[in-house]
Order: C-alpha cells, then sequence, then structure tokens
C-alpha cells in the first residue's frame, strides 16, 4: 500500500526507521475500522508527537541547531537581498526575483541538509523549528508592515518567496535525513 509507505517516510523522518514501520502497521490495522482519512491525521498526529519529543529531550541541542541555521541563512539572505540592492536598474524585475529566490532557496536546502548532517537525531526537528519558527517570524514582520502602510506592492514578492523558503530547508533535510537513513547511519538507529 502507498499511503503506509508514504506515512513510514514521513515518521522516519523524527525516528528510527524500525520504529516509524511499527508505528505505522499498529495504524494501518486500525485504519480499517475508521478509514483514511483516520490514518492521515494520526500519522500526522504522530509526527508532530514525535518533533515535540524530540525537542523536549534535547532542547538545548536543538536551540543550538536552530540557532545554527538562522546563522547559515545570514549568507544566502544576504546575497539575495545584494542581488537587488546592488543593481538599481533590476530592482524588482523578474530577474532580480528569480536570483533572489534562487539564492534564498538554495541557501535553505542547504541549510536543512547541513544540520542534519551535523546532527542526524536532532536535525531534523532543529529544522522543523527553524522553519515554524521562521514562518512566523516573516508572517509577523509583514502583517505588521501592512498594518502601518510601510509594505510596497513590490514587497509582498519578498515576503511570498521568504514564507516560501520553508519548503527548500525542510526538503533538504528530508533528503539528506534519507539518505542517512539509506547508508545505515548508526545513530538513527538509536529511537531518536
Amino acid at each position: 500500500m502507498r499511503d503506509t509507505t508514504r506515512a513510514e517516510l514521513l515518521l522516519s523522518l523524527f525516528t528510527s526507521p524500525d520504529c516509524a514501520t511499527a508505528i505505522v502497521g499498529d495504524l494501518t490495522e486500525e485504519a480499517g475500522k475508521h478509514g483514511p482519512n483516520w490514518f492521515w491525521l494520526h500519522v500526522l498526529g504522530t509526527a508532530l508527537a514525535l518533533w515535540r519529543r524530540n525537542l523536549a529531550d534535547a532542547p538545548l541541542r536543538v536551540l543550538a541547531l536552530m540557532l545554527t541555521g538562522c546563522v547559515l541563512l545570514v549568507a544566502p539572505t544576504f546575497a539575495g537581498v545584494a542581488a537587488i540592492a546592488f543593481f538599481p536598474p533590476w530592482n524588482f524585475s523578474p530577474v532580480s526575483s528569480i536570483v533572489t529566490s534562487f539564492c534564498w532557496w538554495a541557501g535553505a536546502f542547504w541549510v536543512g541538509a547541513s544540520l542534519v548532517n551535523t546532527s542526524p537525531r536532532r536535525g531534523m526537528a532543529a529544522c522543523a523549528t527553524l522553519a515554524a519558527a521562521g514562518e512566523v517570524l516573516v508572517f509577523a514582520v509583514g502583517v505588521t508592515l501592512l498594518w502601518y502602510g510601510e509594505l510596497a506592492p513590490q514587497d509582498i514578492l519578498l515576503f511570498v518567496v521568504a514564507l516560501a523558503a520553508v519548503v527548500p530547508l525542510l526538503a533538504g533535510a528530508a533528503l539528506a535525513r534519507r539518505r542517512m537513513i539509506a547508508w545505515g547511519i548508526p545513530a538513527l538507529e538509536q529511537h531518536s
């Protein structure tokens, strides 16, 4: 069943592959009574619980990784802003938008993969935490600027690009985690 494979892939981002298989097996047995919506609701709830457990088990480690991710994101963020600021004729042109998007999204992908490579057991939790905190921060700044009328229409594109950076961040982390699982990295075999 394809759903079980996807569910195992999702849960293995936050726990060992064996544990993910066992959890999905239990949920699959119950899904026969409750249906596919119940199954996916519980898979997502379990992924959220595993993320929270990783945060609770090592909050300082996850916080340190998250702060490292913030520091690593400074360079591509600066490069994306510089692509607009240093070339005034290109301000808010399609070229500057593409360059900014590429810099931010490539940087986010690299940061996600780097955090998981640095800490196989806690890197995914740190990336998910960084993604959630980043989304809240960017959204709050955008809404505040919009509220006070200081957000120009062309600035909205920058906020959309920044909000979308969560996708490559989590994709880079997930691909690095999947690669480590495929290679059998020993730190992943422990129930993380």
